[in-house]
């Protein structure tokens, strides 16, 4: 790449990644729990406060939350960033995280219903939000002989974007981007036998607007409509960050009955806000979730 085509992209997404890419490369001189524990620190020290991450977390949790004390939504707001730092770490140490995530088995009441379906060649779609490290729940399908691709919106930042697909790629199987030529592979990725893995927390410009915790966001119904062309299942998902920093407890909730798409993409909301309430620190709140919903005051970093 030229440096005209550099300041074409933007000089200062350029050094956020050359910032970020430097201390993942760093890291791995490092064990891997240790690794962990250093890009979390990168992430809640310099790299969220840096590109304003934490103070869109505060903001957001300051929306949702506006009865919570201030230190409360500083504290969640350095566990996300944590959780951020700890996700790209793990995303770029593929065989050492696949070592690490067959250790956590595969539990929760859709678990039957999904191996009975990956038996019998039934299409399957898993769905979850920005939930901790969704990878590991990907990566956990993949070694129980899941066939599972991911369609993703490609990041703001192109540079970091690039690498960024090819790692998780690596570590736990293909993913294809939104957008026509995007969406039709990942079409025939499923109509060729392979399970789906989607977030549905996404904003989307083209999509609905949905209460989400308590304000309007637009929202896609592909997981709702992707189930019901495919005839697939519609699996709830959650892979949560345990309180040692590098395991998690990788969880299949029951099937979504088939109805139609808002009605099961609400079903699947409905599930994350529940979690959401349970441990806000688990939800990734450095997303522009709600673009156009009112504005919450602004928070100094």
């Amino acid at each position: 790449m030229s440096e005209t085509d550099t300041f074409e992209r933007g000089f200062q997404p350029w050094l956020v990644n050359a910032t970020l890419k430097g201390f993942i490369n760093l890291s791995k001189l490092l064990p891997y729990n240790q690794r962990l524990a250093m890009m979390g620190w990168f992430a809640r020290r310099i790299l969220g406060p840096a590109v304003r991450y934490r103070k869109r977390a505060r903001a957001n949790l300051a929306m949702v939350y506006p009865d919570m004390p201030e230190a409360q939504r500083h504290a969640i707001a350095d566990q996300v960033l944590d959780g951020f730092g700890r996700t790209v770490a793990e995303n770029y140490s593929r065989q050492t995280f696949r070592e690490r995530i067959a250790r956590c088995p595969i539990e929760g009441p859709g678990l039957p219903a999904a191996l009975a379906a990956r038996d019998a060649g039934r299409p399957i779609v898993f769905s979850c939000g920005h939930w901790s490290n969704h990878e590991a729940a990907r990566t956990a399908l993949d070694l129980a002989g899941f066939k599972v691709g991911g369609l993703y919106k490609p990041m703001a930042n192109p540079y970091f974007n690039e690498h960024y697909v090819e790692s998780i790629t690596d570590v736990s199987g293909p993913v294809f981007p939104t957008g026509r030529d995007g969406t039709r592979a990942f079409m025939q990725f499923i109509a060729e036998g392979g399970h789906a893995f989607l977030l549905h927390d996404v904003y989307y410009n083209r999509g609905e607007w949905m209460d989400f915790l308590g304000h309007p966001a637009k929202t896609a119904l592909t997981t709702g409509d992707l189930a019901l062309r495919f005839d697939a299942l519609l699996i709830p998902y959650f892979a949560t960050r345990q309180p040692d920093g590098t395991s998690f407890k990788i969880e299949l909730l029951e099937p979504i009955a088939h109805s139609d798409a808002r009605t099961m993409v609400r079903a699947l909301m409905d599930a994350l806000e529940d979690r959401i309430a349970e441990n806000p620190g688990q939800w990734m709140w450095i997303h522009r979730r709600w673009k156009g919903a009112p504005a919450p005051q602004a928070l100094e970093d």
